[in-house]
């Protein structure tokens, strides 16, 4: 038993068992079959996708957002342009408003020129014909009048015309004798110089 454990070919003959023994067991069949997953299913083989079909919530989100202020962005554009636009044509109608406005003042100043200018003849001429009727019939028809107008007449009479006229609308009434006092109070207080008139 001593030759048989001492001979080499026998140690040689217990280390090949040995080595192969070790190296079924490390290499088992067992160690490559697959783990149960944790729930009792098979585990889930790992998908390999393409960048471009990745997909992250956060990415979609501010994409989201993004498109909305452009939509917001291009809303607010289009109603600048039509604020633009109107302004636009409330500006040329103001133009030609203000256009219609100057014609018209102008041509209402030139009217007023007109009528001023052609007062002077038309009060000397109304003047000559109160002079020419009696004082009677004179205040009679100047009392329809305003104190204002009455006065104009006045200015282009004579003073010895003038008191004729005064003292006939005396006789008309104390209405007319109180409004007569009055004339005759304007006329001496009145400092001003008729058109066509030179001041003395």
């Amino acid at each position: 038993m001593k030759k048989l454990l001492g001979a080499n070919w026998f140690v040689a003959l217990v280390g090949a068992l040995i080595y192969l023994g070790t190296t079924l067991f490390c290499f088992s069949t067992a160690k490559f079959a697959p783990r149960p997953a944790p729930n009792g299913g098979a585990e889930p083989e790992p998908q390999i996708t393409e960048s471009w079909a990745f997909k992250n919530p956060d990415l979609d989100q501010t994409i989201a957002e993004l498109k909305r202020e452009k939509e917001t962005l291009s809303l607010r554009e289009q109603q600048v342009k039509e604020l633009e636009a109107r302004l636009a044509s409330e500006r040329l109608e103001i133009s030609v408003v203000t256009d219609v406005v100057a014609r018209v003042q102008k041509e209402f100043d030139e009217t007023v020129l007109r009528i001023k200018q052609e007062e002077v003849p038309n009060l000397k001429k109304l003047a000559k014909i109160h002079a020419a009727m009696s004082p009677e019939g004179s205040a009679n028809i100047l009392k329809e009048q305003t104190d204002a107008e009455i006065l104009k007449v006045f200015f282009y009479l004579k003073p010895s015309e003038t008191g004729p006229i005064l003292e006939a609308f005396g006789h008309l009434g104390k209405l007319e004798a109180q409004r007569a006092a009055q004339l005759t109070e304007r006329l001496r207080r009145s400092v001003e110089t008729p058109p066509g008139k030179a001041k003395p």
